[in-house]
């Protein structure tokens, strides 16, 4: 079994407090990472990447995972590597053997806070391998890519994986020291642009400071999950990277039509997330009034999920248009309207949108 993993909570919102410690819910509709401030952290409802990635593979015939794998593991060690950063004294802290060992213990808190997982170290030998069991891992091939990632930062050098699943549904993955990485990886480097700056007020803890926004949100230690209440459903912390670096990649070897593929994908998986939610609930389309309700409070969890921040909001069955600033990836957006907008009405509509200046995007969605 996966070792029991107990996180402090705000008494007077339930909040989990180390959360509190690491991440950090911004006015501009962007979560970041406590010790760099430019890295942006996104919660992903579980199924999202593996929606996508699986659609881009039979769209495209082609397998992307290890892609994916490559984009993941610079993301996790750009993590672990602002910690280091921002406290210096800590990449001499850990060369002991025994110090290492104490760094891999906080892999696995940090795998419990974020919701990927809970994982316990069997066995790990410094310099040569590591070997821990999984529980509820959100995507194995990149939980694995986390760890690779971790243990590179931790080490200074190159590692290699396997992993295999257990009767129980658990996984053993290990983790070995090598010499070289693929030549893919030099591609996957990430790139950070500029966060603008906002004044959205978002109501928070008196005592923690925490979003209340996110009260819906439920930390199961044990299993490694967050769940959202709201939707009956599980959602993880990840980087706001790996996707947008897998589709960059993608769009310059395939053109444009990663993006249309892009948007239909998510505009499918916005409709059943939206169903999930309990928005849509009656055999006809709403009334005008109610249309615009209902998009406004979805919206209301864009800023929230970090996935960036509606400066300006026009609501209508007919016509409606979105600006945000610091988009998370603009057609992942473009797709959660169209979806948005197809749910709520039960009809066909179209997307269109344009870059008003860097950091800004426009958004239409109007009927197809």
């Amino acid at each position: 079994m996966a070792r029991k993993y107990r996180m402090m909570r705000c008494r007077s919102c339930g909040f989990p407090r180390v959360v509190n410690l690491f991440i950090k819910w911004n006015s501009n509709g962007t979560i970041t990472q406590m010790m760099r401030k430019d890295y942006r952290v996104v919660i992903l409802p579980h199924g999202f990447i593996d929606n996508l990635f699986s659609q881009i593979d039979s769209r495209l015939g082609l397998p992307i995972e290890h892609i994916a794998f490559e984009a993941q593991r610079n993301a996790s060690k750009a993590v672990f590597q602002a910690f280091y950063d921002r406290i210096p004294v800590t990449k001499y802290l850990v060369k002991p053997g025994f110090m290492k060992r104490i760094g891999v213990e906080q892999f696995n808190k940090v795998a419990v806070i974020t919701g990927q997982c809970n994982s316990k170290t069997i066995e790990y030998v410094p310099g040569k391998y590591g070997i821990a069991r999984m529980k509820n891992p959100f995507h194995i091939d990149l939980m694995a890519a986390n760890v690779v990632g971790a243990f590179e930062t931790l080490e200074g050098i190159p590692f290699s994986h396997t992993w295999k699943e257990e009767p129980d549904g658990s996984y053993i993955i290990r983790v070995d020291a090598t010499g070289e990485k693929p030549e893919i990886a030099k591609r996957m480097e990430l790139e950070f642009g500029k966060i603008l700056p906002g004044n959205r007020v978002l109501k928070r803890c008196n005592r923690c400071s925490a979003p209340l926004g996110v009260s819906h949100l439920k930390w199961l230690e044990d299993d490694g999950v967050i769940l959202d209440t709201k939707a009956g459903s599980r959602v993880i912390f990840l980087d706001a990277y790996m996707v947008s670096t897998v589709l960059r990649e993608l769009t310059k070897e395939l053109g444009e039509v990663i993006d249309e593929i892009v948007v239909e994908a998510q505009r499918d998986w916005a409709v059943e997330h939206i169903k999930q939610l309990g928005l849509v609930g009656h055999e006809v389309p709403p009334s005008e009034e109610d249309f615009r309700r209902k998009f406004v409070d979805y919206l209301e969890l864009i800023p929230l999920y970090g996935w960036g921040n509606p400066v300006s909001i026009s609501a209508s069955s007919e016509r409606s248009q979105v600006v945000i600033e610091n988009p998370y990836e603009r057609h992942i957006l473009a797709g959660t309207f169209k979806g948005l907008r197809d749910a709520l009405l039960r009809s066909k509509s179209k997307v269109e949108f344009k870059e008003d200046r860097p950091g800004v995007i426009s958004y239409t969605i109007e009927e197809a």
